[in-house]
């Protein structure tokens, strides 16, 4: 038999929406191969789970790093989860400042590096 075929992907959506509240389009087409989903809802899974940090904390890092790459589906994703944890709008948009400084941060170091050495060679 198939691994593939012994995988229930409607109980792993049914997980998955229980969380989120819908299904993310990345595990719809995740859901094309079966055992890729599981894997990666089981990584999710255990990573939610861990209690190193409490659950509304995980989100706003969630949010942070969707701002900073410019995850757009990612971040609205995140911020609808971090919204049912009872996240504050001046949370959530703190979440984003703060992702979004990270990136600008990370261009100006990169950049003035370059910069910094362009200038040693003039």
């Amino acid at each position: 038999m198939n691994i593939e075929e012994e995988i229930d992907v409607d109980e792993i959506f049914e997980k998955i929406e229980s969380y989120f509240g819908f299904v993310p389009k990345i595990f719809q087409v995740l859901a094309e191969k079966p055992a890729t989903l599981k894997a990666y809802c089981e990584k999710v899974e255990t990573i939610n789970n861990d209690d190193a940090l409490p659950s509304l904390t995980k989100e706003f890092v969630a949010i942070g790093a969707a701002s900073a790459i410019g995850a757009e589906n990612c971040l609205l994703t995140h911020l609808k989860v971090a919204e049912k944890f009872g996240a504050k709008q001046e949370q959530l948009l703190l979440a984003i400042l703060m992702g979004s400084l990270i990136a600008e941060t990370d261009a100006l170091s990169k950049s003035l590096r370059v910069y910094e050495n362009f200038k040693e060679q003039v």
